[in-house]
């Protein structure tokens, strides 16, 4: 239920959803950018009063957060970072991270199978194989580029009711919230939370994609990617007190019974670890917000047709019930009520697009480092079977321009919906 006496519920809040997804986050600055500099000036200042983010969406938030207190510049900053990083900016790509990526693992290996019982991690300590990338350099890129103390203050004296981003804590196996909000605003979810401003320990940890990137250590606990366990993005945004929601998916959605576009196999052999891997991480990342607009819909449509039934005090008395009844569910705890939200997602397949540049790249524009080659051969990647994995790692500027314009005109192409939801 609104509590008509706080001040945070005195108009809809405005929450703002970004998804994972790599690289493919060029497309959510894409969209950003759209929203800031081409909508009528009512709505383009419009503040977004909720963020919310996960992996590379918990770095598009920071940034839009560290900017909150200038909507145009939201969105020529997080364009400018886009447009100004490189591969060398995420990881570590030069000989010395090879050989380390290579002794850490031969090393490993050997101490193990010198180990007489495998079991005993006692005799194993020392390098192990982590991850196949070292992300130090978007560390200092991220440590750098953000405004971490100007994000705190938009939270405790801006636009800004709450930034959250979402992690997975590995030692415990269980999704927790990292957020800094209003002390009025409250929290009705189900997630371990820690509340207090943002550092860039959070947001990386965040980022870290399974495998690939290396867990983040925060206190005593390692985290990684938000996505692995998250399976409602939406939800932090909601449990905070989003009334309106505008979700930035990484997704082609197909048409219904039309299959899945993927990298064009000309035979039946087994799919490389490269192409597998790519598949995972779509499954990690891109099918959950379909999953939340879905329930989204359903719940506005039980409430509006309870509402024709039994009137329009029908919500109402489902949450006055709901409480009197002391339900121990964070829908009882804030109160059942319809939402709107607008999604905006990719019309074409971000991994052809991949293709599409690739093929018509310059070698020089595509060089590939020695970790670079190390990886392509250990993971078997090929550019026709791998592009989805390729699209998430690739930080080329031609291809991220490229996902940058297809979020700036998909954006376009829900101009009428925006201006409704962000114009009054």
């Amino acid at each position: 239920m609104k509590k008509k006496s706080s001040p945070l519920k005195s108009s809809p809040k405005l929450a703002l959803v970004l998804s994972a997804g790599g690289a493919r986050g060029a497309y959510e600055a894409g969209v950003i950018h759209y929203i800031r500099t081409a909508l009528p000036p009512k709505a383009a200042n419009r503040a977004f009063n909720i963020m919310t983010g996960t992996s590379v969406g918990a770095i598009n938030t920071a940034g839009l957060a560290a900017t909150a207190q200038d909507p145009l510049l939201q969105g020529e900053s997080l364009k400018r970072i886009w447009f100004s990083i490189r591969q060398d900016n995420i990881y570590s790509r030069d000989l010395s991270a090879t050989t380390h990526f290579l002794g850490s693992t031969l090393g490993s290996i050997l101490r193990n199978f010198l180990t007489i019982n495998p079991f005993h991690l006692a005799r194993r300590k020392g390098p192990h194989l982590e991850s196949f990338l070292n992300t130090d350099p978007l560390k200092r890129f991220l440590s750098k580029v953000l405004a971490w103390k100007q994000l705190s203050k938009n939270v405790l004296e801006g636009p800004v009711d709450a930034v959250a981003v979402s992690t997975t804590n590995i030692t415990h196996a269980r999704t927790e919230l990292f957020f800094h909000k209003k002390p009025d605003l409250p929290y009705e979810g189900p997630y371990v939370h820690h509340e207090g401003p943002l550092n860039v320990h959070q947001v990386l940890a965040s980022a870290a994609i399974p495998i690939i990137f290396p867990p983040h250590k925060i206190g005593k606990d390692y985290y990684a990617d938000g996505g692995l366990r998250l399976f409602t993005p939406m939800s932090p945004a909601i449990q905070l007190g989003a009334d309106r929601l505008i979700v930035v998916g990484l997704r082609k959605k197909p048409k219904p019974h039309q299959a899945y576009t993927g990298p064009n196999r000309q035979d039946k052999k087994m799919p490389t670890i490269g192409e597998q891997m790519g598949r995972l991480l779509n499954g990690l990342f891109l099918d959950r917000v379909d999953f939340d607009m879905e329930q989204m819909e359903r719940l506005n449509t039980v409430v509006e047709v309870g509402e024709k039934i039994y009137g329009k005090d029908f919500l109402k008395k489902i949450n006055l019930k709901m409480k009197q009844e002391k339900y121990e569910t964070d829908i009882a705890r804030r109160g059942l009520r319809p939402l709107e939200a607008i999604e905006i997602q990719p019309s074409e397949y971000i991994n052809q697009i991949f293709m599409k540049w690739f093929r018509s790249s310059k070698k020089a524009q595509f060089k590939l480092s020695a970790m670079e080659k190390l990886m392509v051969r250990l993971l078997d990647i090929d550019p026709s079977t791998g592009s989805d994995l390729l699209s998430y790692l690739t930080f080329a500027p031609n291809y991220i321009r490229d996902v940058f314009d297809l979020g700036f005109e998909d954006a376009k192409s829900k101009r009428r919906q925006l201006i409704e939801m962000m114009g009054d």
